[in-house]
């Protein structure tokens, strides 16, 4: 089969090349668009680890603060929600700035129960509760200690 000198192509193959990129570009815009919800995904689940890292130590803060207070007055000082040292640490919880806060623990404010123990010592459960603005539903972090006399 020859072709004349003028004629490239023949006549039942006009627009394979086209076809070929169309098909090439499908293919990389799906690529591209599962690239970007790759990356949507990795940041909404960094942000929660985020904000789950700042629950611990928002509640380590608070044990901290126990663990160098009277142990005989934890009940008294930390309780929630009554305690003066409840009070204080829970407003940093539930102011969000910059720098501290948790999103929409405002609305589910953290809990402190300081129960004493039998065998001497208290026991301190602390909860703390957040709510991103993605979020449908309110997050929980618990932590419970001892904290002896």
């Amino acid at each position: 089969m020859s072709l004349k000198p003028g004629r490239r192509t023949p006549r039942s193959q006009r627009g394979v090349v086209l076809l070929d990129a169309i098909v090439a570009i499908l293919l990389f815009s799906v690529g591209i668009v599962g690239m970007v919800a790759l990356q949507g995904a990795a940041t909404k689940l960094a942000g929660d680890a985020k904000l789950r890292t700042d629950a611990a130590m928002a509640a380590d803060q608070v044990i901290a603060q126990m663990w160098v207070s009277d142990p005989t007055q934890l009940a008294a000082y930390f309780q929630s929600p009554g305690g003066a040292g409840y009070k204080a640490w829970a407003a940093t919880v539930t102011n969000v700035t910059a720098h501290q806060g948790l999103p929409g623990a405002a609305g589910h404010p953290p809990t402190i129960n300081v129960t004493t123990d039998p065998n001497g010592g208290n026991a301190v459960t602390v909860s703390v509760f957040w709510q991103a603005a993605s979020d449908t539903g309110t997050h929980q972090y618990v932590t419970s200690t001892h904290i002896a006399h």
